[in-house]
């Protein structure tokens, strides 16, 4: 009789460790499905819009041969390189597209810096540093993407004649720093902003780092 009790709890026992495993597992899928259709929603959705509720199509673009790809809207015009270096000082992007005043940008610069995947939250960290007494630092991340680390930093910066509000995003390629960055002159900032933060969230890589 003892011995009919233990098996019927033991058997109870494994239907309710049964239960619990196909609870978690139910979880587990239905929050890798939330993620996929999360995912696949940022890269179908292709129009974003200002605070003041202007519609910004944006599309996608490679730069180079390499394997990710960014946001950028498509009235945007890429400059050439003579106006990118009048445009910038210091360290030219490699690639940036403008609008019309070339207010609002988007740039990108592939750098010879050497730099590891598990390197670059000490990057943002130095970065950070660097402009902590030169810049207004409003926020900092760091993510992963695809397999990815990436470093984050919104801040706005005093230019020559203007400020600047600046959100970079920092993350390693073929063993290389890129820099992206979303900048726009201050007083366009609060309707840009939300438009920034789209395009640099649009981030995404296909050799998933492994």
């Amino acid at each position: 009789m003892k011995k009919k009790k233990l098996g019927i709890m033991i058997f109870v026992a494994l239907c309710v460790i049964v239960i619990i495993v196909c609870v978690v597992i139910q979880v587990i899928v239905r929050k890798d499905m939330q993620k996929l259709e999360k995912e696949a929603e940022k890269y179908e959705t292709m129009i974003t819009e200002t605070k003041s509720g202007e519609e910004i199509e944006t599309q996608y673009i490679r730069v180079e041969e390499d394997k990710f790809f960014i946001k950028v809207p498509t009235s945007f015009q890429q400059l050439d390189y003579e106006t990118i270096t009048k445009k910038y000082n210091g360290d030219v992007p490699d690639v940036v597209f403008s609008n019309d005043d070339t207010k609002i940008n988007v740039a990108i610069n592939m750098t010879d810096i050497e730099m590891q995947n598990d390197e670059v939250l000490d990057y943002r960290t130095q970065f950070e540093d660097i402009y902590k007494d030169r810049a207004e630092i409003l926020s900092t991340d760091y993510y992963e993407v695809n397999g990815h680390n990436v470093g984050q930093i919104k801040m706005v910066s005093e230019a020559i004649d203007t400020t600047i509000y600046n959100n970079t995003i920092f993350f390693s390629y073929n063993d290389k720093l890129v820099i992206a960055t979303f900048n726009c002159t201050e007083d366009l900032r609060e309707d840009w902003e939300n438009v920034g933060d789209f395009i640099i969230d649009s981030l995404f890589f296909t050799d998933n780092n492994e």
